[in-house]
């Protein structure tokens, strides 16, 4: 699914019907700079943007990710060829042909994050977020054959993953920056959400979610990142890298695969805190390790294996300073991306679309 914005929230926005909580919450511990003395990076890049020593910078951060269609690899897939073609191993009655294919995957977070300047040299960075997910899925009657039996839609939300990080300049001149950051995402979301869907035997038990419907991850992961960032008049531009590596199984006996992120982007400055950015975003993730034996059922959100892949996005954003709003301690927001190129570890769910906001206050 998505894992892209890695932490908290979502983001990082895993690709196909996995975790945002999980994936898409690296960078939704957000930019952390409210000055426009610099220029800002984009909304989804983490690790760059750093407040003055003493300063403290508070973020709201939204996300709203959606998932639409199915693919293996490359290659789309209808619900009826899923049902007759894709087995899995983890169904109720072990190796089965899945009976349940998904349509589409909401996912929402409510970010909140806190920056604080130490030095001008070393900011301390710590967020959390209120995840929902909503998925639209379609049952097929008995265990065999193609005959729709309806559509039904399962839900989960509660506080998602957290974050403590901490940003280190090692470079700085009047053109070029260079910056590591180090973190860790603790477990402080859910594994263990059941939700109701119609089955192919026409009941609607309460069970429990599959590891994409899941508010949190439940390992405890090390996040490490690098950061280069460069202005010039009106002209910014970077390249970011950051990860989210699993340390050990989680409670129920699984972990996410590793998830590498790269971004590059470019900005220009219309005005003074006026900036647009363009960015490029990569990520890479594996398929789920282990299982959690609570976690079977006829749909692939229930097998591991059918989690992570690779993927290109585009996003285009605006970043406004409140200057402009007669608040000038504030920085306003918005970025929205669509996939380029995705190649899943399918039958998943692909990205369709996902926006970014920020709304920032420095103190």
């Amino acid at each position: 699914m998505i894992r892209d914005r890695l932490l908290p929230g979502a983001t990082a926005l895993c690709i196909g019907l996995c975790n945002l909580g999980a994936s898409a919450q690296i960078a939704a511990l957000g930019s952390a700079n409210a000055d426009t003395v610099e220029a800002p990076a984009p909304i989804g890049v983490f690790g760059v943007d750093m407040p003055s020593a003493g300063r403290l910078v508070v973020s709201l951060l939204p996300s709203f990710a959606r998932l639409q269609g199915n693919q293996i690899g490359t290659n789309s897939v209808t619900p009826q060829y899923i049902v007759t073609n894709i087995p899995s191993a983890y169904t109720p009655v072990g190796t089965h042909l899945l009976r349940l294919v998904p349509d589409n995957l909401a996912i929402d977070s409510q970010a909140l994050t806190v920056a604080y300047g130490y030095s001008n040299y070393l900011t301390l960075v710590a967020g959390t977020a209120l995840v929902e997910k909503s998925v639209t899925m379609q049952a097929f009657k008995g265990l065999a054959g193609t005959i729709p039996l309806g559509v039904s839609v399962g839900s989960t939300e509660g506080l998602g993953d957290s974050a403590l990080a901490a940003i280190v300049r090692i470079y700085n001149d009047p053109v070029n920056r260079i910056s590591l950051n180090m973190g860790l995402a603790l477990p402080t979301g859910s594994t263990t959400d059941n939700i109701s869907l119609l089955l192919p035997n026409n009941t609607i038990p309460e069970k429990r979610g599959f590891y994409a419907m899941q508010p949190g991850t439940g390992t405890v992961d090390a996040l490490p990142g690098i950061s280069y960032s460069g202005r010039i008049d009106v002209w910014s531009w970077g390249l970011a890298y950051r990860a989210r590596l699993p340390l050990d199984n989680n409670a129920q006996g699984y972990h996410y695969g590793d998830l590498n992120e790269l971004n590059a982007w470019g900005g220009y400055s219309w005005l003074p805190g006026l900036e647009t950015t363009f960015r490029l975003n990569g990520t890479v993730q594996g398929a789920i390790h282990g299982s959690d034996p609570g976690i079977r059922g006829y749909a692939q959100g229930s097998d591991p294996l059918y989690y992570g892949g690779r993927q290109i996005s585009t996003y285009a954003g605006i970043i406004v300073s409140g200057r402009y709003f007669s608040l000038p301690s504030a920085q306003v927001g918005i970025e929205a991306g669509v996939p380029v190129y995705q190649q899943i570890n399918g039958p998943q769910l692909a990205r369709d679309w996902q926006v970014n906001l920020a709304l920032r206050y420095k103190f």
